[in-house]
C-alpha cells in the first residue's frame, strides 16, 4: 500500500497541525511516513505545505512526483489549485472554499470557484463557518482533516485519538470543538458521496455543499434522499447554482 497526500494552506491555518495528526496516527497503526514541510513566509501569512508519504513499507523519499498524488488536502481555495498538478487523475480535492486573499493579485472570486468546482473529485465545504458550529473558528483544519477522513487508509477513532493528544493541553472545550469539527466534517464528505453516488452531478455537489450546514454525527436518511430528489429535478442544477450564489446557510437536515 502506498498513499501520497499534499497538505497546503496559509500560514496561521493549521495546516502543520493536520499533519501531526495524520503522521501520529500513521505511526500508531504500524506503517510507515515520510513528511516533507515548505514554510514560506508563514508567520507573514505565506503558503504553507507538507507532503506526507504513507505506506506499509519503508518510503525511500519525501518527494511527490506530479501525478503521484492520491489526495490535496488544503485550507484555501487558491492553494488548493497551485497544487492540482501533483494529482492523480483519479485523486481527490478535500478543500475549505473561504478565500484568505494574503497577495494582491487574488483572482476574483467566481473565476476562482469556476475552476475549482470543474473538478471531478472535490468535497469543497465551508470549513470555516463548520467550525464557528464546532465552537471554534480555529478548528477549519480540523473540519477539512474530517472531510478528508474516509479517504485517509487510517482509521476514524485513531486519528480522533490524536486530535484529543494534540490539543488535550488546551482544555476539554478545545478539544470538544475539534473533535465536533472534525466529526462535522467527516459528516459532510460522506453526505456529497451519497448524493454523488445517487446520480448528482459532481458539479452540483460541488456548489451546494458548502452552504449547507452539518451536525457532528452522520445526515439521516431521510434527508439525503430528499436532496438527491431535489438535485436530480429538471432544474437541479441551477436550484445548486442559486444556492451558492445567495450565500445563505442551510441546515442540511432542512432538506427542501
Amino acid at each position: 500500500m502506498n498513499y501520497d497526500l499534499v497538505l497546503c494552506g496559509v500560514g496561521g491555518q493549521g495546516v502543520l497541525s493536520i499533519a501531526w495528526v495524520i503522521d501520529h496516527a500513521v505511526h500508531e497503526a504500524g506503517l510507515y511516513l515520510k513528511q516533507s514541510e515548505v514554510h514560506g513566509m508563514a508567520q507573514r501569512g505565506g503558503a504553507v505545505s507538507a507532503y506526507v508519504r504513507i505506506s506499509d513499507q519503508p518510503v525511500a523519499s519525501d518527494l511527490i512526483a506530479d501525478g503521484g498524488a492520491s489526495l490535496l488536502l488544503t485550507v484555501e481555495p487558491m492553494e488548493a489549485l497551485r497544487y492540482t498538478r501533483l494529482l492523480r487523475p483519479d485523486g481527490w480535492i478535500v478543500t475549505d472554499v473561504t478565500p484568505l486573499e494574503n497577495v494582491d493579485v487574488y483572482p476574483p472570486h467566481e473565476a476562482l470557484y469556476k475552476v475549482l468546482f470543474s473538478v471531478p473529485h472535490l468535497v469543497a465545504l465551508d470549513a470555516t463557518q463548520l467550525a464557528q458550529k464546532a465552537g471554534t473558528v480555529k478548528a477549519q483544519n480540523m473540519v477539512v482533516l474530517g472531510a478528508a477522513a474516509s479517504q485517509l487508509p487510517l482509521p476514524l477513532a485513531l486519528l480522533e485519538k490524536q486530535i484529543e493528544e494534540l490539543f488535550a493541553g488546551k482544555g476539554e472545550r478545545i478539544v470538544k470543538a475539534n473533535i465536533n469539527a472534525f466529526r462535522i466534517g467527516d459528516a459532510a464528505s460522506r453526505f456529497a458521496a451519497a448524493l454523488v453516488a445517487a446520480g448528482v452531478a459532481s458539479t452540483v455537489v460541488a456548489r451546494v455543499l458548502p452552504r449547507l450546514v452539518f451536525e457532528p454525527q452522520p445526515v439521516s436518511q431521510a434527508s439525503v434522499d430528499a436532496w438527491c430528489a431535489r438535485l436530480l429535478a429538471a432544474d437541479g442544477a441551477q436550484t445548486a447554482l442559486r444556492l451558492f450564489e445567495a450565500g445563505v446557510s442551510v441546515p442540511v437536515e432542512a432538506a427542501p
